[in-house]
């Protein structure tokens, strides 16, 4: 067991939250810890620890402050290094505070049943052991991640309705798998999926307007350097997009495209600003064939906020005829949890323009309020 000081008795009431909820094993990562009004101040270094989703031994580990503490937020960014051997889902929590603790995504791994019951037996499933020591013992294999925002709203006029996301991606190949170790350029291949629908709450059927689905099969390079104050990750491939009608209802789209990810953190290591353009060509569009008139070549996110606090984000979208879409989110993190497993948010957007639906791609709405809830923003 690593001989870590305790944390002070007030700590049982902070908060983790990570700029940046995914982590390259053997890089350095960011989380922040937010601290109570009145409570204890933020120590430079603070022991951790990590817990496999298997229930076998935790993993301990230090965070060093990365930047002082903000004393009117009370809150403080610190950087640890991941260790290489945990891959996969697992959970990120201080030592001795039950309520600071958050899931992180490090990809895949392998650990057999044998080498998780051998971990576990060995070490009476309550040990907190180095990270040095458990690289025979790698989390169990975890593909699945969060893709897109995924949300429920609520609002807008003429009539008012429900506008929800739902998006997840996988990763195709596993790390230590036979496809990975002879081809290790494969580990970065992902099957992304997002399903966007509008939904009329004012008619007495209650009828969905438009559903579009979005597959798609792309490769990720992730570059992750919080030291440095930031993040850069490119992603490129095909995407296919349809809304699953037939005759003159069915619209549908094939795409290849790039985008790019890069977040620069400000001086007090919590805010940051990020920018997220993408970029595409067409490869079929019998459906549809004007859509570039109103969809173009390309669309510019940008997100501003702290992942513990209010967060703006928007998307810009200009096609070749001028025919704009704009779209604006502001969320905040609810204090106290609601859904298994996960954060909320409370989530207001904004959406005018051209093509709030598939099916309405060619169309003008002015602009729609809705406010709702959202687990990925």
């Amino acid at each position: 067991m690593l001989g870590f000081t305790s944390l002070p008795a007030l700590a049982s009431g902070w908060l983790l939250a990570s700029p940046e909820p995914r982590v390259v094993p053997g890089q350095s990562f960011g989380v922040v810890v937010i601290g109570l009004p009145d409570g204890a101040d933020l120590p430079e270094r603070l022991p951790a620890q990590i817990e496999l989703p298997d229930g076998g031994p935790r993993i301990a580990l230090e965070l060093v402050a990365a930047a002082p503490a903000d004393e009117r937020s009370r809150q403080r960014r610190y950087l640890g290094r991941w260790p290489d051997e945990v891959v996969g889902f697992a959970t990120l929590s201080l030592q001795d505070a039950a309520s600071a603790r958050i899931v992180m995504d490090a990809g895949a791994a392998v650990r057999t049943p044998v080498q998780t019951a051998q971990a576990a037996a060995a070490s009476g499933g309550d040990t907190v052991i180095p990270a040095a020591a458990t690289a025979s013992a790698a989390v169990a294999p975890s593909a699945l991640g969060a893709h897109e925002p995924m949300y429920f709203l609520v609002g807008g006029e003429d009539p008012v309705s429900a506008r929800f996301q739902f998006s997840f991606r996988y990763r195709v190949f596993d790390d230590h798998g036979v496809v990975a170790e002879h081809f290790p350029v494969a580990r970065g291949l992902y099957f992304g999926f997002t399903q966007t629908s509008l939904w009329d709450l004012e008619s007495d059927s209650k009828p969905f307007r438009d559903t579009s689905f979005r597959p798609s099969l792309f490769y990720r390079w992730h570059v992750s350097d919080p030291e440095r104050g930031g993040f850069f990750a490119l992603s490129g491939g095909y995407e296919h997009e349809s809304n699953g009608e037939d005759d003159e209802d069915s619209r549908s789209i094939d795409t290849l495209f790039l985008k790019a990810e890069g977040r620069y953190y400000l001086d007090d290591g919590l805010t940051y600003f990020g920018l997220e353009p993408k970029v595409w060509t067409y490869l079929d569009r019998d459906d549809n064939p004007d859509i570039a008139r109103y969809r173009g070549y390309a669309e510019l996110g940008l997100r501003y906020g702290k992942e513990d606090g209010l967060m703006l984000t928007s998307l810009l979208r200009r096609g070749t005829a001028g025919k704009m879409r704009r779209q604006f989110d502001l969320s905040y993190p609810l204090r106290r949890s609601i859904f298994s497993g996960v954060g909320a948010f409370i989530h207001l957007q904004y959406l005018g323009g051209y093509g709030e639906t598939l099916l309405d791609y060619d169309k003008h709405k002015d602009g729609q309020w809705r406010i709702g809830i959202s687990l990925v923003r």
